[in-house]
């Protein structure tokens, strides 16, 4: 198993408090590694200190088996950490030969390969000046400036920013693609879960500056568990009936007039016939299973606005 990156007990303090603390991060080679976290938990801290941005308080990390600081690993990773800055005056195409020169990259033609990867090739930018560029667009431009010297390790701080649920949807499956056809590992930080849930092969789950969590996409639809999903008129009473009556425990609920019971999942049916018998009106009666945001709504103690 070879890690491309880790970290070791990486620790960031401001005044008194520490804003990343002890995080130990594992990424593999080949792998999306989702760093999924609400605003303000510690992520774009991280991804800082990793690029050597910011220094760490105490602890370390690696990267391509190189010890914090090294700068010889910077020529092989491509970064976005926060809102990318361009020359406001300067078109895509000029800013990125800018950076074409900047980073020693011989080829003029990968700036048309990396525009045209994240889709910039399609609007009208060969005169429109970057000041003039909507948010989403100049996601995408950083995007292409951190594909330029085709890095081996991408690092993108909330790359979706600022996009249309079309442009969202088409950065993800560029990312895919990055992943599968050009084998670029991407470490990619986000308080969107459903994104996440859609892009990553590993997840780290980060809260109040600790990690809670590393667990792998594959394990975590295993342990998320299939529920019947009771909408009623009174959680009170339907939960009263679930227990006395029907000798259900395994039930929560989880917000006004909304009920999972997590046994009995082929008795849906019988149960809304037993709450209707008993005047509990039921709205809806079906059998789901738990998502991302359940895992994390759990794993952080009901803290739901990742």
């Amino acid at each position: 198993m070879e890690y491309i990156l880790r970290t070791y007990n990486l620790t960031k303090k401001y005044k008194n408090t520490n804003v990343v603390d002890n995080v130990s991060l594992n990424i593999k080679k080949g792998e999306i590694y989702g760093f999924l976290g609400k605003n303000g938990a510690g992520k774009t801290t991280t991804l800082r200190m990793l690029m050597g941005l910011i220094s760490p308080t105490k602890g370390e990390y690696e990267i391509f088996g190189k010890k914090s600081g090294d700068r010889e690993v910077l020529g092989r990773i491509g970064a976005i950490i926060e809102t990318p800055g361009f020359y406001p005056n300067l078109t895509a195409r000029e800013n990125l030969d800018i950076h074409r020169r900047m980073m020693g990259v011989p080829n003029k033609e990968y700036i048309d390969e990396a525009l045209d990867i994240v889709g910039l090739s399609k609007y009208d930018i060969e005169k429109k000046k970057v000041k003039k560029y909507s948010l989403g667009m100049k996601q995408r431009l950083g995007v292409a400036r951190a594909l330029l010297h085709k890095p081996e390790l991408l690092i993108l701080d909330e790359p979706t920013n600022g996009l249309d649920p079309v442009g969202i949807k088409e950065m993800r499956e560029t990312l895919i693609e990055l992943n599968r056809k050009k084998e670029i590992t991407i470490l990619v930080s986000s308080h969107i879960l459903p994104e996440i849930q859609m892009l990553a092969t590993n997840i780290g789950i980060i809260n109040k500056g600790k990690l809670l969590e590393e667990i792998d996409y594959k394990t975590l639809q295993k342990k998320n568990r299939h529920y019947i999903n009771l909408k009623v008129n009174d959680d009170k009473r339907a939960s009263a009936i679930l227990e006395e009556v029907l000798k259900i425990k395994d039930y929560k609920v989880i917000s006004p007039n909304r009920i999972r019971i997590y046994e009995k999942l082929d008795k849906s049916n019988d149960i809304a016939k037993a709450l209707i018998s008993k005047d509990v009106e039921v709205f809806e009666v079906s059998v789901m299973n738990d998502t991302l945001e359940d895992y994390f709504v759990n794993l952080t103690g009901g803290e739901q606005n990742a």
